[in-house]
């Protein structure tokens, strides 16, 4: 059995377990710290976890270079050259860490002046800034360690030490809030648990590959010369993502008033919780797309393409109706909303469609392309669909409002995936754009017919109550995942046998 295919169902079980897991850790927290933490320790708290954000902008990709590396070094067996380029990578990110670390401590004190700290909180907010960054620093560098996990196709262990840390983190942030620490003891706690997973998966990367090493004497420019190219193409797409995922509420704002910002956010908010559930499976397809691709193995990663695309389609599309049918209720759900705004369930629609839409068409695509050489493909394509994006924001946003913003997102995005991703993918699998379509599309069809019939008959003989909850909602998904499920037991299967 393939590699990939051993770890494919725990890898993904545990991304799931993850997902859920710090949800509702963080809906804990979240309402424990608004509450404990006071208005202003509160706000300097979550910017300083919004500002850390904005560093993934000075990893260059090489963080994902490095899964790269260590899932070809699982079929190559060349340690000598992945020492040179993780020990490359590790040393240049404790560089930038030290950089930041500076650049941070130059600034502290005209922060504090700038975020307007009260006098009798500085003190307090200092060492809490203090603990913060160095913490940081200390993180840029161990954050390899994961990705190299991921790599060696264990994502089930990255996940194991993430779920523990969210525990740890809940306990110890949970204790701290209700006996009353000060914030510099809060945030101890917070960014030490974030660090200690990348801590612990670096034991686990020397335990699966004893011979590496990050001795300064394998520091080598030349090591990350190799895979420049493919780290800034990596970098850049991520960064037109970001663009994507971020510029509709700076249109609104600018546009229309930040105070419109909250009905688009409603709408929004079901359309990324579906695309957060729907993406945990993927996540195992890089390390064995850059394992088959070094191998030479055509016909292993065609079958990963068809497959995982397969599945995704099986997963996605009952989800999404089940979305689409029920949004009132999700957004009220999720929101706490007593009525739903029409503006907010026009933007929560065109949102849903264009994330399904973005599902079916790329998400396993471009993971798998991403390691085969087609990087350069997939950047032309972000690049695009990140300007249409918001060219077509703007421009609609003055005729249809907030739900112009929405569908500024939409529209590119479901034209770049079905008119250009789609022929890109079929070009790669190696057959025409009706063959693909049809290898992919007609053997889940009896599973979306199945879910298809049940959420009808759900819609006609039960429709959902005025006023109902989230018990109204979960029955009614179950049978729905149920009946796809067991229609398309075969297309499950698939990931766990050869071909």
């Amino acid at each position: 059995m393939s590699e990939w295919k051993r770890h494919f169902w725990r890898n993904a079980a545990t991304n799931y377990l993850r997902t859920v897991l710090r949800m509702a850790t963080g809906l804990v927290l979240f309402r424990l710290t608004f509450q404990k933490l006071g208005t202003e320790a509160f706000g300097f708290y979550s910017l300083l976890w919004s500002l850390f954000g904005y560093t993934i902008l000075l990893d260059f990709g090489l963080g994902f270079t490095a899964q790269k590396a260590v899932a070809e070094h699982s079929a190559t067996g060349r340690t000598d050259e992945l020492n040179r380029l993780i020990a490359t990578i590790f040393w240049t990110f404790a560089f930038f860490g030290g950089l930041l670390l500076l650049v941070f401590a130059v600034m502290q004190p005209w922060f504090l002046v700038w975020t307007k700290v009260g006098p009798e909180n500085v003190p307090s907010f200092r060492a809490a800034y203090t603990v913060f960054t160095v913490a940081m620093a200390l993180a840029f560098p161990l954050g390899i360690f994961p990705e190299m996990l991921r790599g060696l196709q264990r994502i089930d262990l990255a996940n194991w030490l993430a779920i523990g840390a969210t525990l740890l983190n809940l306990v110890g942030l949970g204790w701290g809030l209700l006996a009353g620490w000060p914030l510099p003891w809060i945030v101890l706690v917070s960014v030490a648990t974030t660090i200690a997973p990348s801590a612990a998966a670096l034991l686990l990367v020397h335990r699966r590959i004893p011979d590496l090493s990050l001795h300064p004497r394998h520091f080598c420019f030349a090591a990350i010369r190799g895979v420049l190219s493919f780290s800034l193409v990596a970098y850049l797409i991520t960064f037109t993502n970001l663009i994507m995922s971020r510029t509709d509420q700076a249109v609104i704002s600018l546009t229309l008033g930040v105070g419109l910002i909250a009905l688009y956010q409603a709408g929004y908010k079901v359309a990324e919780m579906f695309g957060l559930f729907s993406t945990q499976m993927q996540e195992a397809l890089t390390p064995a797309a850059a394992q088959l691709n070094i191998s030479r193995n055509v016909a292993g990663l065609r079958e990963l393409l068809v497959r995982s695309t397969r599945l995704t389609v099986l997963v996605v599309t009952p989800l999404y109706g089940l979305c689409a049918l029920y949004l009132d209720p999700l957004v009220r759900l999720l929101t706490g909303l007593k009525a739903v705004d029409a503006q907010t369930w026009w933007v929560g629609q065109i949102l849903l469609f264009a994330t399904f839409s973005s599902l079916v068409t790329n998400s396993c695509a471009k993971r798998i392309l991403m390691m085969c050489g087609w990087e350069k493909k997939l950047l032309t394509v972000s690049v695009v669909d990140a300007v249409a994006n918001l060219i077509l924001s703007l421009l609609l946003v003055w005729s249809l409002g907030v739900p112009g913003v929405a569908a500024g997102t939409m529209i590119p995005t479901v034209l770049v995936g079905w008119l250009w991703m789609l022929p890109l993918t079929a070009r790669f699998a190696g057959t025409g754009l009706n063959g693909w379509l049809a290898e992919i599309f007609l053997p889940v069809l009896p599973s979306l017919l199945a879910a298809g019939a049940v959420l009808g008959g759900l819609a006609w003989l039960a429709p959902f109550p005025a006023g109902g909850g989230f018990f109204d909602c979960a029955w009614r998904g179950l049978l729905v995942v149920i009946a796809a499920g067991v229609a398309g037991l075969k297309i499950v299967r698939e990931m766990r046998h050869a071909a």
